[in-house]
């Protein structure tokens, strides 16, 4: 019997590693997505730099009103960015401490 329980253990053990190392492998995913927007929105900075400075009247108004909805979409995704990753750390610590439990 308890040669049994042991091994209900290690598959066990083993379940929660793989549910870490999926996890890793998404917050990874999430990270990148997000840096991509961050050098997305850098890229777009530097466009603006060189051309729209000299925007005048409708089109200046609203390119105004489309680079602010950029930069708030941004900021937006930052934020659930780091919420995500959060969450997915949070629950990474969670499987961890079961697999601890298991030893």
């Amino acid at each position: 019997m308890e040669l049994l329980d042991e091994i209900e253990r290690k598959i066990q053990r083993g379940k929660f590693l793989l549910m870490v190392e999926i996890l890793e492998g998404y917050r990874s995913n999430v990270h990148q997505a997000v840096s991509k927007m961050g050098s997305s929105e850098k890229m777009y900075h530097s466009a603006h730099s060189c051309y729209a400075n000299h925007w005048e009247g409708e089109t200046r108004n609203k390119y105004e009103e489309i680079a602010a909805e950029i930069h708030h979409i941004k900021n937006k995704i930052d934020q659930q960015g780091d919420r995500l990753i959060n969450a997915i750390n949070k629950e990474i610590r969670s499987l961890l401490a079961k697999c601890e439990a298991l030893r």
